[in-house]
């Protein structure tokens, strides 16, 4: 109840701030000052909150963070945008909804080359974020990678071994591609070694064409 007064509280001093900012005369000195309150504002407002009878987790949660964010990108013109969103993203690095924005910007401003070594880099900084893997993988593939597309399989499946979307994937891409049996059988073989089940696979596959076809 406190959080979420202290959130609106914040909110509101923003909507303020800027719209103070847009009506000044002294525009320039007016932003910087709604620029360093947001900065305050994601500094002060808490992303972690410790994990009941722990001393040692937390849980993290950015959700008023990239509000505040998204905000101040509707602020900022467009051009701006690739460079604002990187510098959020720097100071939080686990992100991972800041991270998906930013990759989404460069996406529809067709830099896929960006996307794809933006990508790669979430992939390190958020290594359980699987949406983070699929679009460093589709980028890859975009770009003809294919030998980098087998890689980023690898490490994504030591990351989340037990993904079925992304044995799936990887059994799609290697049949895609002309695949040898044998190689197929074996990521089958090691599929269900670990313990994803073959019909979880079929499943998501009819889930799709059931969707397609509505």
């Amino acid at each position: 109840m406190r959080s979420n007064i202290v959130q609106k509280i914040w909110m509101d001093y923003l909507v303020f701030a800027n719209n103070r900012a847009a009506g000044s005369r002294n525009k320039v000195q007016e932003f910087k000052f709604f620029t360093d309150l947001v900065n305050r504002c994601l500094v002060t407002v808490p992303a972690r909150y410790p994990i009941p009878f722990s001393s040692a987790d937390y849980w993290s949660n950015y959700e008023f963070h990239n509000r505040v964010i998204f905000f101040y990108l509707s602020c900022v013109p467009k051009t701006q945008h690739s460079k604002t969103l990187e510098r959020f993203c720097s100071v939080m690095p686990t992100n991972s909804g800041l991270a998906l924005r930013l990759l989404q910007h460069e996406w529809e401003e067709s830099n896929v080359q960006i996307l794809k070594l933006q990508a790669k880099m979430f992939t390190y900084n958020i290594p359980t974020c699987l949406a983070t893997w699929k679009i460093a993988i589709a980028a890859e593939i975009v770009l003809k990678g294919q030998r980098e597309v087998h890689r980023l399989y690898q490490r994504a499946l030591q990351k989340l071994p037990l993904c079925a979307s992304l044995w799936k994937d990887q059994l799609l891409f290697e049949a895609s591609e002309g695949g040898k049996t044998d190689n197929l059988r074996k990521l089958v073989s090691k599929c269900q070694e670990i313990g994803v089940s073959l019909n979880e696979l079929l499943n998501l596959n009819s889930n799709k064409t059931e969707s397609k076809n509505l």
